[in-house]
């Protein structure tokens, strides 16, 4: 279950659920009323997303590759055949109806080419002078996103927007003369994109600031933005949420020591629930989720000040939707898969039963457990058990991030090793989201030793605990948490029988240039803004300096399209270790980004969660 809709009149909820036919991802419309029912099927496409109804809640908007590429499409929910909306070139990537239902807002390759030198379609050379010019999951940023117009009627779209930037984010203003939009049309946004929220008529006409903040805007109307200055941005700021009215920005919840996002980790969650949005339940009210825990809460912002949080518990809601005073959300609740949720009074109502019928058997609800620190903090975590209640071995899971959290939520790689007779742990060390700022921002510029620490701790705890054997011990991370992997057996040798290292850091001085992000990551990770500023402390908190160190069995997983986390930082450590004759083992899968674990082909993840099982069942 991922995106979603609620109707205007709050009668039904429309969601895409995402389906796997022979080794393709398909994804359909389906529409369940509010009050529970067996749900209906409305589109038949092969990719059909971003469900939007008009505003008299009679057709429904959506995107769909069914003519090739990603296109608007008009459904009348009354009965007949959805119709094509006339759009730009190339994949439209956002559709939203205008408050009278008459114009359709769509985020679209903006038509001009940045880069290339020759033929489009087979170029000569392609000419790079900004620093932004790949994004990992995109590849070449050939063409940015620009704001479009299109009458719902038909006719030609009108770009609003100049090609030169880049549009994140776009909303109708309640009277719909206007758009809001977030972009940085600064030149030197060349070198680092800050988006702040712009306004331009629906018209035509020269962009009007909006609103700024010190850091970037992630909304619009409402926002929800970064207070710190950009330059400072380590990745653990919060996001705040803001108004805009007469005489400025106001921020609301000002006591709210959490992010308002969803930053919870996990296989089984959209990405595209990360995209923070404000939706508003009415003109006075504000929906959001809060990233509290390592669980996903919804909370209710009023423009007189008050904060309402809307549910309670283990559970973590991701995708949301409002409509007719509703909200909708997908929610997991223990260890539960997501299903589409109503929330109502305090709790959440289940209107699906797509996700639980498709675990079965296989869910186990993590239990959690919290270990005391002496730096006077407690570290929450959770524990997988594995099945027939074996506790021998045992294997640590490490959240990437690093700004992000673990939840009580099921992840398949979980599952699999707990169906396999191997137990996992998971933590949230200092540098999680949804502890506070000062948790976050406790490893700023100092990657590899509190959060290390802590985790180390929660395994010591568990073996205490008599959750596994010292001597079966396994460490599994992604990311981030591949950097954690290679750092543990590299400076904890002999702690770990076995460890299982996918598309990590290893190298920050060779990441600053191969990875798109890489730029910035120096000061996240080792507090110094370039290479010039410390070549020797980016190699103290490069875990490939002291990798040579581990003699336990390491697997690499490694996307080799992933420009996050570029191949080049697993060879690294794959060279080392192979010529010094140690048990390293290298998977390469073609075509995948980073987040290959969610999105990535869905045999390739099959294969990827057997080869983490079978590594660790001859390992440990």
């Amino acid at each position: 279950m991922q995106e979603l809709a609620v109707a205007p009149d709050g009668e039904s909820v429309v969601y895409a659920r995402r389906t796997i036919e022979g080794r393709e991802y398909r994804k359909r419309l389906w529409r369940v009323p509010w009050r529970g029912g067996r749900p209906e099927q409305l589109t038949r496409g092969e990719l059909d997303a971003g469900p939007r109804f008009s505003p008299d809640g009679e057709t429904l908007l959506f995107l769909s590759r069914r003519s090739g590429k990603m296109r608007p499409w008009l459904l009348p929910l009354a009965g007949g055949e959805p119709t094509e909306v006339a759009a730009p070139e190339g994949d439209v990537a956002r559709a939203e109806w205008s408050p009278d239902g008459k114009r359709i807002l769509l985020l679209a390759p903006s038509g001009e080419p940045r880069f290339v030198i020759g033929d489009r379609d087979e170029p000569l050379a392609r000419r790079i002078e900004d620093l932004t010019w790949r994004l990992d999951g995109l590849g070449i940023r050939e063409e940015f996103l620009s704001l479009w117009v299109v009458s719902a009627r038909g006719g030609k779209p009108k770009r609003l927007t100049e090609p030169t930037y880049e549009v994140f984010d776009a909303a109708w203003s309640p009277d719909g003369e206007r758009i809001a939009f977030v972009a940085d049309p600064r030149p030197e946004a060349h070198i680092r994109e800050d988006p702040q929220a712009w306004e331009i008529p629906v018209g035509g006409g020269s962009p009007k600031r909006l609103a700024e903040l010190p850091g970037e805007v992630a909304g619009t109307l409402g926002l929800i933005g970064i207070s710190e200055p950009s330059e400072s941005i380590a990745g653990w700021a919060h996001y705040h949420l803001y108004v805009v009215e007469r005489e400025g920005l106001r921020r609301l919840a000002r006591d709210l020591d959490r992010s308002i996002a969803f930053l919870t980790t996990g296989d089984l969650y959209d990405s595209a629930a990360r995209q923070p949005r404000v939706l508003w339940l009415d003109g006075e009210r504000i929906v959001a989720p809060v990233c509290d825990g390592g669980r996903g809460h919804l909370y209710c912002f009023g423009l007189d000040g008050s904060v309402e949080r809307l549910v309670e518990g283990d559970v973590v809601c991701s995708t949301l939707a409002v409509g007719g005073g509703r909200i909708a959300t997908v929610a997991t609740d223990h260890g539960r898969p997501g299903e589409v949720c109503a929330v109502e009074k305090g709790r959440l109502r289940r209107l699906t039963r797509d996700g639980s019928r498709w675990l079965g058997r296989r869910r186990r609800d993590p239990e959690r457990f919290s270990v005391p620190h002496s730096d006077g903090h407690e570290i929450e975590a959770w524990h997988v058990p594995a099945r027939g209640g074996e506790r021998r071995r045992l294997v640590l899971q490490v959240h990437g991030g690093p700004h992000v959290a673990h939840g009580p939520a099921p992840w398949l790689e979980m599952l699999a090793l707990a169906d396999a007779g191997i137990s996992v742990v998971y933590a949230n060390p200092r540098g999680s989201s949804g502890y506070g700022v000062d948790f976050a921002r406790a490893i700023s510029g100092n990657w590899g030793d509190r959060d290390a620490d802590d985790l180390v701790r929660v395994v010591d705890h568990a073996v205490a605990a008599g959750l596994g054997d010292e001597r079966h011990l396994g460490v599994l991370g992604l990311s981030y948490g591949g950097y954690i992997v290679n750092w543990l057996l590299g400076r904890h040798p002999g702690r770990f029988a076995a460890g299982v290292s996918e598309n990590p850091v290893t190298d920050l001085a060779s990441f600053v240039g191969s990875s798109d992000f890489g730029v910035w990551v120096t000061s996240m990770a080792a507090g110094v803004p370039s290479l010039a500023d410390g070549r020797a402390r980016l190699a103290d908190r490069s875990p490939a300096t002291l990798i040579e160190r581990n003699e336990a069995p390491l697997l690499l997983l490694q996307a080799e399209a992933d420009l996050r986390c570029p191949p080049d930082q697993s060879e690294l450590v794959f060279a080392a270790l192979r010529k010094l004759g140690r048990p390293v083992e290298m998977v390469r899968y073609p075509d995948e980004s980073h987040l290959l674990v969610f999105v990535g082909r869905p045999d390739r993840r099959v294969d990827r969660i057997e080869r983490i099982v079978d590594w660790f069942e001859r390992h440990l």
